[in-house]
């Protein structure tokens, strides 16, 4: 017999993937499930929210949202395998095109978007006249963006500031460090998040507040000091607090809204086309509760749902309410159960990466996608202001699957990467050095 092979000192044995699915889907096998179940689900609840629209508005044609849920999600699906196929440095490398371009786009919706709500968030593409969200594609490019920045930084990070003096005596004190914190750091690692946040914030405020909790986040897990991460909390609460008011005097944009969305608003102050949101919100919230109270432990059953006529955007920001309406308390902790799996397997490949890229890549795509449906969920059961959030992979949308599916496929390619590559690094040593 054969003399069975030593495995030299470092070296791990692992088992060689050669089954056909192993080949197709390669990278971290649960998220493949994940996604893929998740998937599963947008088509049942989306066939089922929007078949009485679908007749009224397509000509009899009950199953025309579906299909075209069902081809963005194809789109999405073939985006995610090409991109996890992409080694993540070689894409990498043009964050900063990207980011522009993404800039641009959203610099666009203010002069040729498609209104909505109140709000020009989409772009219509010529020709074919989808249409997208160009905010979608900016928070995608600015996670990559402030990755690399961190990890650019990993080694002096911890032991520097990242905001300037913030007071006049401060910078006369020493305006030459000042100016070096200021060109070396703050601008090259924060001003990207102020300028994304800054452009999404006037059309979307819920979105540009999910955006900035996720940069934060990745500041602190890239080893910033907690110091500094105060610092930077105090002065964006300091400016978004003046922004709004300002906004909020003068009626520009949809600061009404936002104020009163939290409460804060003075009821007779109230413009005609605030209030008219407000008893939409409370409408949208009052048929979620209906929906919710009458799915009970198992649901109503597929297809079976008496909210869907009355539950506005039942396929989109209230998928949640309609999907608990159907499937009772046991489809919604599933729902939930995969959303935190998305995350938890983003945990995973995290500890996985030997570098500092990859790591805060992973972690900022998956927090990203996650926070997005525990919002939307919170919103659906009453516990959170109606934002507008969609259910990543499940609500009705283009954009949001097209870059959804865009995000999966650039954690699944880190997690390939991370299987393929043999990783001689020492026990105990930091996935961030």
């Amino acid at each position: 017999m054969a003399e069975q092979q030593q495995l030299q000192p470092g070296q791990t044995e692992e088992p060689a993937e050669t089954g056909f699915f192993d080949r197709l889907f390669s990278g971290d096998k649960p998220l493949w499930i994940i996604v893929i179940s998740l998937a599963i689900i947008s088509l049942l609840v989306v066939y089922s929210s929007t078949a009485s629209m679908a007749y009224k508005n397509a000509g009899g044609n009950t199953a025309h949202y579906f299909f075209n849920q069902l081809k963005f999600i194809a789109i999405g699906f073939v985006i995610m395998w090409f991109v996890h196929r992409i080694n993540y440095q070689r894409y990498v490398r043009f964050t900063v095109v990207l980011f522009i371009l993404a800039l641009g786009f959203m610099l666009l919706t203010f002069v040729i978007g498609v209104n909505l709500n109140s709000a020009s968030r989409w772009i219509r593409i010529p020709i074919i006249g989808m249409t997208f969200q160009p905010s979608d594609f900016m928070r995608v490019t600015l996670v990559a963006l402030l990755a690399q920045q961190l990890a650019k930084r990993q080694k002096v990070i911890d032991k520097i500031p990242i905001l300037p003096a913030l007071t006049p005596g401060g910078w006369r004190k020493n305006p030459r460090k000042n100016r070096d914190i200021l060109f070396d750091t703050t601008i090259p690692l924060l001003g990207p998040v102020v300028v994304a946040c800054g452009a999404i914030f006037f059309s979307n405020f819920s979105t540009a507040a999910l955006t900035f909790f996720t940069c934060w986040v990745m500041l602190f897990i890239g080893r910033v000091r907690v110091r500094e991460l105060w610092r930077l909390i105090a002065l964006v609460v300091v400016v978004m607090a003046a922004a709004v008011t300002v906004m909020y005097m003068f009626n520009i944009g949809r600061s009404h809204t936002w104020v009163n969305r939290l409460g804060l608003g003075d009821a007779l102050s109230k413009t005609e086309q605030v209030q008219v949101q407000n008893d939409e919100d409370n409408l949208q919230e009052e048929q979620a509760q209906i929906a919710i109270a009458s799915g009970g432990i198992t649901g109503k059953g597929p297809g079976n749902s008496t909210q869907r006529s009355n539950l506005p955007h039942a396929y989109s920001d209230f998928a949640y309410a309609f999907s608990v309406e159907e499937y009772g308390l046991v489809g919604s902790c599933l729902i939930l159960f995969l959303y935190l799996c998305v995350f938890f397997r983003g945990i995973v490949i995290f500890q996985r990466c030997g570098t500092a890229l990859p790591s805060l890549l992973v972690l900022g795509l998956s927090l990203m996608i996650t926070l997005q449906a525990l919002i939307n969920m919170m919103v659906s059961v009453g516990y959170f202001p109606v934002t507008g959030q969609t259910l990543p992979l499940i609500s009705l949308g283009g954009s949001s699957v097209v870059f959804t599916s865009l995000s999966l496929g650039i954690i699944l390619g880190v997690s390939r990467q991370m299987k393929e590559q043999s990783l001689d690094r020492p026990k105990g040593e930091s996935l961030l050095e």
